[in-house]
């Protein structure tokens, strides 16, 4: 893994650790996992583009969130309220090349997936647009792995 990968999974988590729910739990494990998952880490940065009409509609970012995802949990979150005066084309921009808010959105989405599902298999089925997603379940958890073995090696904290 490059400096930079672990450089925004270090992000990812730090921004994960910050954002508890209802009941105190953090999510920095979970949210790291779909991050290595989702794009290697930031390392592949766009996707879906190629079967999508508009830019605006891919997956975007270390956390490969769609606008549509992040307008969805922009009304649930009031401290994402703002999200909503952006254009479409803007907030891709900002999904695009901000780790922070990608990892901020998808923490916050993941706890509303684990609040409306009430089961962890769900809530991260549900992440990757699903309702159950076993393969994309089984990758998730294998790259838990990875961050377990990264965190205990000292390269993540």
């Amino acid at each position: 893994m490059t400096p930079k990968q672990l450089h925004v999974l270090q992000t990812v988590r730090d921004v994960a650790k910050s954002i508890p729910d209802k009941n105190g739990k953090t999510y920095e494990n979970t949210v790291s996992a779909i991050c290595l998952t989702e794009s290697s880490a930031g390392k592949n940065t766009i996707g879906d583009f190629k079967h999508k009409k508009s830019f605006t509609k891919a997956s975007l970012g270390a956390m490969q969130i769609q606008v549509a995802t992040a307008r969805h949990v922009s009304k649930n979150v009031k401290s994402l309220r703002w999200l909503n005066k952006l254009s479409d084309v803007q907030l891709a921009g900002r999904l695009l090349g901000d780790v922070k808010l990608s990892a901020k959105i998808a923490t916050y989405y993941i706890i509303l997936l684990q609040e409306q599902r009430l089961d962890h298999f769900y809530a991260i089925s549900g992440y990757n647009g699903g309702t159950t997603n076993r393969p994309y379940y089984n990758r998730v958890m294998k790259n838990m792995d990875v961050v377990n073995t990264l965190i205990s090696s000292g390269k993540l904290s």
